[in-house]
């Protein structure tokens, strides 16, 4: 499981990218943006610490960003029951933080 999730958390941290540029140039949000870029950078460096040997913390540190995203988008796919974007971040999101609990679990 632990082989999986560097390209995982990479995998997710793209698109939280590309979902916070869409953002900016479909609605002019700064937030979407900075939010987009700052969660992208958490989710990869978790991938690259997972890749390194460091798999608590690269598990941990993606867990934690998961989690957040999810908090944030469950209530906007809950309102408004679009797929896009709440909904694909909320379910890789769910995804990525299976996969984390269950790296960290591992111990390895």
């Amino acid at each position: 499981m632990t082989s999986v999730l560097p390209a995982l958390l990479f995998v997710y941290g793209a698109l939280v990218l590309v979902g916070g540029l869409i953002g900016y140039l479909k609605a002019k949000s700064r937030a979407s943006l900075i939010a987009g870029i700052i969660s992208s950078a958490l989710l990869d460096l978790a991938a690259g610490l997972v890749a390194t040997g460091s798999v608590r913390w690269g598990a941990g540190l993606g867990a934690v960003t998961a989690l957040a995203l999810i908090a944030r988008f469950l209530p906007a796919l809950l309102r408004t029951k679009k797929l896009m974007p709440a909904g694909v971040v909320v379910a890789v999101g769910a995804v990525v933080l299976v996969v984390s609990v269950v790296a960290l679990t591992q111990g390895t």
